[in-house]
């Protein structure tokens, strides 16, 4: 991996696939502070084949948000949730169509304060209905709405 790329954390999924969820800096006359931050999940199938990689670019957070949320999946393999959030933001939670409540983990790195890194991999077959991030407290600080995000992937795989 780049030199300059972060490992923020990495485990296992079911059928013995594994995840790695990597960040690095690029320099960016896009973004106001003039660095741009990039991260991804990557899943990867017991022979060593990407399943997925996706995430996204751009500031860490953008001005007056919490939490920065990309969804995907490849053709074969889980659907993933990356989200940078807010350091206020201590727990995260994915609500499902059907109501069901998950703990989305969180990650920090040393390397990259300014945010902190909500990632989670489920069935691609569960809809999905929003990401949520909570304080400390139990305030709810943000909700991500992924609606548009389902039925767009719900519709073309």
């Amino acid at each position: 991996m780049d030199e300059r790329r972060v490992v923020i954390a990495e485990g296992s999924y079911g059928g013995g696939l594994s995840w790695l969820i990597w960040a690095m800096r690029a320099p960016s006359s896009g973004s106001p502070d003039g660095d741009e931050l990039m991260s991804m999940i990557r899943i990867v199938d017991p022979d060593g084949r990407i399943l997925h990689e996706g995430g996204g670019g751009g500031p860490a957070l953008y001005p007056g948000t919490l939490m920065k949320v990309s969804t995907g999946a490849s053709d074969e393999g889980p659907y993933a949730i990356l989200a940078r959030v807010h350091p206020d933001i201590r727990r995260v939670e994915l609500t499902t169509a059907d109501g069901e409540i998950m703990n989305v983990p969180v990650y920090g790195s040393a390397d990259l304060q300014e945010v902190r890194f909500a990632a989670l991999l489920v069935p691609r077959e569960l809809h999905l209905d929003s990401v949520t991030g909570f304080s400390e407290g139990g305030e709810e600080l943000e909700r991500f709405d992924l609606a548009f995000h389902q039925r767009f992937f719900h519709q073309h795989r």
